[in-house]
């Protein structure tokens, strides 16, 4: 697979991801709220909107850890089934998230209030931001342990800050972890490893 393919294959994921979540957000503009009482007990943070923030160049790590890696296309392809599986649950059954009224305070809570605004407390479920932080760590793992270590704790922050910052709930966390789990143990089951187990 020559770099242009490479390239024009991470185009569409990415056109796919930003399209089909756009698209939900259009034909499902509300839906039903998924905070529970846990979700109480857990504190605003403003700071944790770093976290949140990273999750975009992180998942550019496992794109340049498997670029010259015969399975890049398959690796990709699994990021887009979950981003399409995901798609389909905000369409055919959309969640949102209650958000807390904030006053900005400071450049973190600015921030949040940023995301707030451009980003509708719906497509929660599950959660994008955590399905696609634990594919980004479970494939740099599968390349480097050392690597792997690192993007695994800085997955688990943009977990931890897709509640801190009140942009997700507990449900659409779990519902996150469930959906990366099942399709990344099917993918490295039946299409990953015969390519090639590294």
């Amino acid at each position: 697979m020559d770099n242009f393919r490479k390239l024009g294959l991470l185009l569409i994921v990415v056109l796919v991801f930003a399209g089909g979540y756009s698209l939900a957000q259009y034909l499902a503009p509300q839906g039903v709220v998924v905070n529970t009482v846990l979700d109480d007990y857990i504190p605003f943070v403003d700071f944790f909107v770093v976290f949140y923030i990273l999750y975009y160049p992180m998942l550019l790590i496992p794109v340049a850890l498997y670029w010259n890696d015969p399975r890049y296309r398959k690796m990709l392809l699994c990021f887009l089934a979950v981003i399409l599986v995901s798609v389909i649950i905000y369409i055919g059954f959309q969640t949102q998230v209650v958000r807390p009224d904030i006053e900005p305070s400071d450049v973190f809570s600015e921030l949040v209030l940023w995301f707030y605004s451009n980003d509708k407390a719906v497509n929660a479920l599950p959660s994008l931001h955590v399905s696609l932080s634990f594919l980004a760590a479970a494939f740099v793992w599968r390349k480097s342990r050392r690597l792997g270590l690192a993007v695994a704790l800085l997955a688990l922050l943009v977990i931890l800050s897709t509640v801190f910052i009140k942009q997700h709930a507990v449900l659409d966390v779990v519902a996150g972890l469930a959906l990366a789990a099942a399709v990344y143990w099917l993918w490295v089951k039946r299409v990953f490893k015969p390519s090639g187990k590294k």
